[in-house]
């Protein structure tokens, strides 16, 4: 398994001072206090045990409820998973679909660690590249280009992780159309659907005949600043589901009790801190968009959804890695180069806005200074 790059930065960081560190998409904002208050209530009472390997029924009636806003109907008796993290509920799947050298579709660029986990399951990543002159949208000729007899599954994200791309109409029909024609499964990751800053979130499950041969992988992390509390689920059809779940429970036996007490608390209380979030995020993507776009040989596109900048610096260097070596050791700023996420990242640099306003004046204008000195 190839190391995350999140995990050598934090160690690179060590012993380092005055440094920003715009690395990693973990909120800093506080976890809403009704979410903390269920799980101290959930284990005074005693919810320290073992629950069912799918997770408690409150929450995935309560999953079942939510998803119904993506125009999507799931049987939570059958068709929902709950799971200690969606990165677990990527590796179940990919590990209940792939034998040895099936391939999957993998966008190029996105998130770190959908092919390491394909190559260690001895699968084989087929990396598509994103249309870079259409804002990273989905291209079907460059991803029919890629289908093989081999060919098992398409992965995707909406928003896309890093480059904040959200799909629409047209990317649905095109995945949907492939899908259909080659009998792959779609494997869909959505956790970021609540931060939207243009169009809409569109699960690819509502899209006709999609829905049972679709994998929703969903997180509580980024919408609830619930991180290190470990909480996913997925949303497959009630044959696949079956499959996962015996997996499931020689993996990890069940998730934690009281978390998913704190899930239930999150889906049915407030959602003002949610939308205050979503607020506070858009006011950050569009600061951190415009101030980028006025250095010279930065140019940055408004991310679509999700809390990360996409910048292309390609005119100022060579390599994404090695402008981000630069401006750490120079300025004290974290980036993560695109190259991490994909060849096609080669040129850009990631900048996940989970600092509040005025750190992220004093990150752009470190920023503003490194750039000038490389002009």
């Amino acid at each position: 398994m190839e190391p995350n790059p999140f995990g050598a930065i934090r160690q690179k960081l060590q012993g380092m001072t005055d440094v920003i560190n715009l690395s990693s998409g973990d909120p800093e904002f506080p976890m809403p206090p009704h979410i903390v208050e269920a799980a101290y209530e959930a284990m005074k009472s005693g919810e320290t045990h073992y629950t069912m390997t799918n997770g408690i029924s409150e929450l995935r009636t309560e999953i079942a409820k939510y998803y119904k806003k993506f125009h999507v109907d799931v049987d939570p008796e059958g068709e929902i998973i709950v799971t200690p993290g969606s990165q677990q509920t990527l590796y179940l799947v990919l590990a209940s679909i792939l034998d040895p050298m099936d391939e999957v579709l993998v966008p190029n660029p996105s998130y770190t660690v959908y092919s390491p986990n394909i190559s260690y399951l001895k699968g084989k990543p087929a990396l598509f590249d994103l249309d870079r002159e259409n804002n990273f949208h989905i291209d079907p000729d460059a991803l029919r280009d890629k289908v093989t007899e081999k060919t098992k599954a398409l992965l995707v994200c909406s928003p896309n992780n890093p480059t904040g791309t959200v799909l629409n109409k047209s990317d649905l029909d095109a995945i949907s159309q492939v899908a259909e024609e080659y009998d792959l499964l779609v494997v869909s990751d959505e956790i970021y659907s609540e931060f939207i800053w243009e169009g809409k979130h569109r699960s690819i499950a509502s899209i006709p005949n999609m829905k049972e041969r679709t994998v929703i992988i969903v997180s509580f992390s980024k919408t609830f600043a619930m991180t290190g509390w470990r909480l996913g689920y997925l949303i497959a059809d009630r044959e696949f589901s079956g499959m996962m779940l015996g997996l499931q429970g020689n993996m990890v036996l069940c998730p934690t009790a009281f978390v998913q007490r704190a899930g239930v608390a999150a889906l049915t209380g407030s959602w003002d801190p949610v939308k205050k979030m979503a607020r506070e995020y858009e006011e950050r993507v569009n600061y951190v968009t415009q101030r980028l776009n006025e250095m010279e040989g930065v140019s940055c596109v408004k991310p679509e959804g999700a809390f990360y900048v996409w910048a292309d610096v390609s005119e100022l260097s060579a390599s994404s890695e090695g402008f981000c070596e630069g401006i750490l050791n120079e300025e004290g700023l974290v980036a993560v180069a695109g190259t991490h996420f994909g060849s096609a990242g080669e040129g850009y640099i990631r900048l996940a806005l989970i600092k509040p306003m005025t750190i992220l004046v004093e990150a752009m204008d470190r920023m503003e200074s490194y750039v000038k000195s490389l002009n």
